[in-house]
């Protein structure tokens, strides 16, 4: 049985041809004096090296590096089917969703309110609810989203956004007597 070609890759003419003369030219300028290890020879080692890739791709259809790749791959490759890869890799995730759960469970309650308390803004579980409620009373009274977002912009610049610990009107403050001075 024959094996059928895979097409090559097209050819741009240009760089072939800058790969050719590439490959050719880099060795005998590393040749030249003077001969020592130094940012010269870095750069033209490369430039061969990309020089002889782009050539190995445009024969062969796999570049050099890929090929590298490959091999490198296949020798500290484990073996595994890719079923088993991917069981170890949900078994991996599940150990690691265990261990973040086992370390957020032993954290103190203390800092985890504190945390829930600064990610919901002092706001209770059932928030969603009462601002459904002030905002059909407020569409009731006639006001558009825009008072109702204008309302709450205000809100948080007084410093009333606290809900019911601070009080919203000087009628609900607690009166001050001359001994409290």
């Amino acid at each position: 049985m024959s094996e059928e070609a895979t097409p090559l890759p097209p050819r741009n003419p240009v760089i072939h041809n800058a790969a050719i003369v590439g490959a050719i030219i880099t060795p005998i300028a590393m040749l030249l004096p003077p001969r020592k290890i130094d940012i010269r020879f870095f750069v033209l080692a490369g430039a061969f090296s990309l020089s002889t890739n782009q050539l190995a791709y445009a024969y062969t259809g796999q570049s050099l590096y890929s090929r590298f790749g490959t091999r490198a791959g296949s020798v500290f490759d484990l073996g595994l089917p890719e079923g088993a890869r991917r069981t170890q890799q949900l078994i991996k995730e599940r150990k690691e969703r265990e261990a973040a759960l086992k370390a957020a469970s032993s954290a103190d309650i203390k800092d985890h309110s504190l945390v829930k308390d600064i990610w919901m803004g002092g706001e209770s579980e059932d928030w969603k609810q009462k601002r459904a409620q002030e905002h059909q009373k407020s569409f009731e009274e006639g006001k558009g989203m825009s008072g109702i977002i204008m309302d709450q912009i205000a809100e948080v610049w007084s410093g009333n956004w606290r809900g019911d610990k601070k009080p919203k009107t000087e009628d609900e403050a607690p009166k001050r007597t001359p001994e409290d001075k």
